[in-house]
């Protein structure tokens, strides 16, 4: 009898749940590898109600979060919960995915119990530590400690091959964001529309999403007064915008863009409703990593309101288009 050989995934974001779940769900069909799922709770709000969508249930739940905490004070709660679940899973091997807290603090725990790591999602750079940050510290440190790098595209391999790691360590694979996201989309692409939205009629919409770390403060009150001008520019349009569960990014918000009239401020959605929303989307207005591969699958360009992007590859095919944080008008030729 074949020896079941465990493999445990940990996640605390939404983002790492959707792009591990094909290779999880896969590794369900394994009849000698047994996948478990630890949540580490870094973004319950989040994270949680995506669980039942996506059809995934953790064996594991730490909680890592308290209002207000540094991300020092994270990593400290990480490194104190993590080792017990190794300890009580006794794994195998160890998969991460990203460039988040979790994945960092798992991935120095894994080595540190010398259990083997493979990452998904591996070899993106800016290669400017602040931006993003923390994310840019996080995943170079992350290729230090790697056994098995699963890069999404060639460039992403040629960074890791130019920072010396072992090229039969490293693997180019595709993108799990675009494997999940075609698979919900050919689900729901002919379903009535289930968002709930205030909007009139059938107008065309720009979608926008915020909530980098390295843009709180006066970068995001510039791209907010930004989309504010540029709203008010567009009155034809509707502007949506899913307010990230951060107090720091959402009540500025708030206080800048909740008082126009084609801009609606909408809680966050589970993801099977917000594929639909991209899909329908004019245009994507958005600082995060995973819409800017996300989108250009359902044919939605991107403006990305960040200085730098570790997506090149879409900025190169025409697919995104990086505008930067300074307040200059978001239109679309």
């Amino acid at each position: 009898m074949h020896k079941v050989h465990k493999a445990l995934f940990c996640c605390g974001s939404r983002p790492e749940l959707i792009k591990i779940s094909p290779v999880y769900h896969h590794l369900k069909t394994a009849v000698n590898i047994s996948p478990l799922l630890c949540n580490t709770g870094q973004h319950t709000d989040l994270l949680t109600p995506q669980l039942e969508s996506l059809n995934i249930k953790p064996d594991y739940q730490l909680d890592v979060m308290r209002e207000g905490q540094s991300l020092d004070q994270l990593m400290e709660r990480l490194f104190i919960q993590l080792p017990g679940i190794f300890d009580q899973c006794q794994p195998d091997i160890v998969i991460i995915q990203g460039d988040t807290a979790s994945a960092l603090a798992a991935a120095i725990i894994a080595h540190k119990k010398g259990l083997p790591i493979a990452h998904i999602e591996a070899g993106l750079r800016t290669y400017d530590r602040t931006s993003p940050f923390p994310e840019e510290i996080y995943r170079q440190n992350i290729s230090t400690l790697t056994r098995w790098h699963f890069c999404p595209t060639e460039k992403a391999r040629q960074n890791l091959l130019r920072e010396e790691i072992q090229e039969d360590r490293i693997f180019v694979t595709g993108n799990t964001s675009v494997d999940m996201i075609m698979k919900i989309h050919r689900k729901i692409k002919n379903k009535p529309y289930a968002t709930l939205l205030p909007r009139k009629g059938d107008r065309p919409y720009f979608l926008i999403t915020l909530h980098r770390r390295e843009s709180q403060g006066a970068p995001m009150i510039r791209i907010a007064n930004s989309l504010l001008d540029f709203a008010k520019s567009k009155p034809e349009f509707d502007f949506i915008l899913p307010l990230h569960p951060n107090p720091a990014t959402s009540h500025m918000i708030r206080d800048l863009l909740g008082n126009q009239e084609n801009i609606s401020l909408i809680t966050p959605l589970p993801y099977p409703q917000f594929v639909q929303l991209m899909a329908k989307a004019y245009a994507i207005i958005t600082d995060s990593g995973g819409i800017q591969e996300e989108a250009p699958s359902l044919n939605t360009p991107v403006i990305v309101v960040r200085n730098t992007t570790e997506r090149t590859e879409g900025i190169e095919s025409g697919c995104l288009r990086l505008a930067g944080t300074d307040k200059t008008p978001y239109y679309m030729n």
